[in-house]
């Protein structure tokens, strides 16, 4: 009986031992397993916001390349275009440099043919007065003399003619020539270089300067000549002439507003058009032409000068820093803002 209660005793001691240590195994296996579930959860977190971040920069790396192709695709348009245009001037010359020589040569001829017929009928006249002079009387010399005379007139007419001619031709080919030169500019169409003609106009005459006096613009002359007034302003003080040209500012804000697009390609674009700009003005036509519309208006003067107008010392030095300053001074150009050219008008 004992060993009966005995044993009973130990059974309920070992069972309650095996629920100890299984409620202790159940409370620890549940602790470990809500923090494997925690991690679990913060990782997938983790992962899905690293997901997110990965697909916003992948999305802002492919609009950043679209932006850049959509560029280049404009930058290769804007080249195809120039070389077009290039290539249609050229042409264009071409047609008319062989116009020209076909003009040439048919004036050639036409000269050749009228000088001839006018020796042939000096010759024959010449000839017909010495035989008639021995064969008529002392009284039909006189009337010999008289064609003779005559004929001298009509020589010197034709011989007059001919050089009319040629002047009118070679006027017609300097007219073309003089057209074509005007051609070669840019206007200054911007709005910058529009707001900065008018800014100088206005102090300039506020100076006391005065149209088609001393002061003169394109628009003040009819069509013909305001196409050969190459400057946008010109005036004269103390008699030299200045020349104010504002086209170059087309150029220096064309090239601020590519380089934030794309640096190399914006200098290498400036450089073609800048230096092609300082060529054009250098040219001797450039003031042969401001100066036969000039003195259609009696604006005598004994000297000129050259200026490139900018808006401001910011578009100076960028001239200074590309060294285009430089290569003006040494073509006798001026680079001058607003505030230095009241100086000179002052």
């Amino acid at each position: 009986m004992i060993y009966i209660i005995f044993s009973n005793i130990g059974m309920a001691i070992m069972t309650m031992y095996v629920y100890l240590r299984y409620s202790h195994f159940r409370i620890n296996s549940s602790k470990e397993i809500n923090e494997l579930r925690h991690k679990s959860d913060s990782q997938a977190t983790e992962l899905k916001y690293f997901d997110a971040k990965l697909l916003s920069s992948i999305k802002g790396y492919q609009d950043k390349v679209e932006a850049l192709l959509i560029e280049v695709g404009k930058v290769r348009q804007e080249k195809e275009r120039e070389m077009e245009l290039r290539a249609n001037f050229e042409k264009k010359y071409e047609i008319l440099n062989q116009k020209n020589n076909d003009h040439e040569s048919v004036h050639a001829e036409i000269t050749n043919a009228i000088l001839n017929i006018v020796n042939d009928t000096h010759e024959t006249a010449k000839n017909l007065g010495k035989d008639l002079y021995e064969k008529i009387s002392d009284s039909y010399k006189k009337e010999v003399q008289e064609n003779q005379n005559l004929m001298s007139k009509v020589n010197q007419n034709v011989a007059d003619f001919v050089a009319k001619f040629n002047s009118a031709q070679n006027q017609v080919i300097k007219d073309k020539e003089d057209y074509k030169f005007h051609e070669l500019f840019q206007p200054a169409n911007s709005e910058v270089s529009k707001n900065l003609i008018i800014d100088v106009l206005n102090f300039v005459r506020n100076q006391g300067f005065v149209t088609n006096k001393n002061l003169f613009m394109p628009e003040n002359f009819d069509e013909q000549k305001s196409k050969l007034m190459l400057c946008e302003i010109a005036f004269i003080k103390s008699n030299k002439l200045y020349i104010l040209d504002f086209k170059g500012t087309n150029y220096i804000f064309e090239y601020f507003a590519s380089k934030a697009k794309n640096d190399k390609m914006a200098e290498e674009n400036f450089n073609i058009k800048f230096k092609r700009y300082l060529m054009l003005l250098s040219s001797h036509r450039y003031y042969d032409l401001i100066n036969r519309v000039i003195n259609s208006e009696n604006g005598h003067h004994i000297s000129f000068k050259v200026i490139i107008v900018v808006p401001s010392k910011n578009e100076i030095k960028l001239l200074k820093d590309l060294h285009y300053y430089e290569k003006a001074q040494q073509l006798n150009f001026e680079i001058l803002d607003i505030e230095d050219l009241n100086k000179i008008t002052s």
